[in-house]
């Protein structure tokens, strides 16, 4: 039996004893905190190994951007393209292009021409040209033309002309006649949304309001023949209604005292109904007396 130290009691040694218990190591814990140190360790190396490699590397250049190709969206068929326009007519003309017969001789012809379209009646007024077999010459507003795209394909697919009436339509006086830089642009602008919506190059210009003091030198100079006409119905003037067609219709039917008449009518501005009703009678009066229906781009 073990003896107790001088001045302590057995118990005492024992209180002693059990107030500090021996140090127990978790191996368990331990090989798990080292395997995962070891794992980060590598971690750490891998990532520092790859940022040193990359940084010795050339850096190698960034591919250009690849540009999309330019969509072009033809305004028209091909079939329809016409490249440039004949050399314009050097005085106005008020004329129709001269028809020939089966037998060659001379045959009258009537050009039938309407002005600032397209509007709400130029579908009316394309539909009874087409049921009737009949081509005209429309002198279009370039602000409508570029506003009613589709309704100058559809003129042009119908087998008429287009002729340039400016952009705005805008009248001068008889007196001061036209400004070469302002109609110059009028001009301009008007070809370019016709071109742009039919694919064709317009060859035949109308000055509003028939004012064509200072106008000759710049159709010239755009390459147009300058159009006018022989026979005036003045159906914008009549009142919006039917009732007025045969009065529209007895005007039209001066022409037939002509060899080659052109016929002013209009399909914009307003509402045109009394052209629409008089147009079926117009064409049966000169189909009746022999006339050919022309457009008025084969001018020369």
């Amino acid at each position: 039996m073990a003896s107790t130290p001088p001045g302590r009691s057995p118990n005492a040694a024992n209180r002693a004893s059990m107030s500090h218990p021996p140090l127990r190591v978790r191996w368990d814990r331990v090989s798990v905190l080292v395997a995962l140190v070891a794992v980060l360790a590598t971690v750490v190396a891998h990532t520092m190994v790859l940022a040193v490699r990359n940084n010795l590397k050339p850096a190698e250049p960034k591919p250009a951007p690849v540009q999309a190709p330019v969509q072009v969206h033809p305004a028209a068929p091909a079939v329809n393209r016409q490249p440039t326009c004949p050399r314009p007519s050097r005085g106005v003309v008020r004329t129709a292009p001269v028809g020939a017969g089966q037998a060659g001789e001379a045959q009258p012809t009537v050009a039938l021409t309407f002005d600032d379209g397209p509007g709400p009646s130029t579908p009316e007024v394309l539909n009874v040209l087409q049921q009737n077999g009949v081509p005209a010459t429309f002198f279009v507003i370039g602000q409508n033309a570029a506003a009613e795209p589709e309704m100058l394909r559809r003129i042009v697919a119908a087998g008429n002309a287009i002729g340039n009436h400016t952009w705005s339509h805008h009248i001068p006086s008889a007196k001061a006649g036209w400004k070469a830089s302002i109609l110059t642009k009028e001009i301009d602008h008007t070809r370019r949304a016709i071109s742009a919506a039919t694919g064709r190059e317009s060859c035949l210009f109308r000055p509003p309001g028939g004012i064509i003091k200072g106008a000759a030198g710049v159709a010239h100079e755009a390459g147009l023949s300058m159009v006018l006409w022989s026979v005036d119905t003045r159906d914008w003037a009549v009142p919006a209604n039917k009732t007025f067609a045969p009065l529209i219709q007895k005007r039209a039917a001066a022409g037939l005292k002509q060899k080659h008449p052109v016929i002013l009518l209009h399909d914009g501005g307003g509402n045109r109904v009394a052209t629409v009703t008089a147009l079926v009678g117009i064409i049966n009066d000169y189909r009746s007396h022999g006339y050919q229906f022309v457009t008025l781009d084969k001018v020369s």
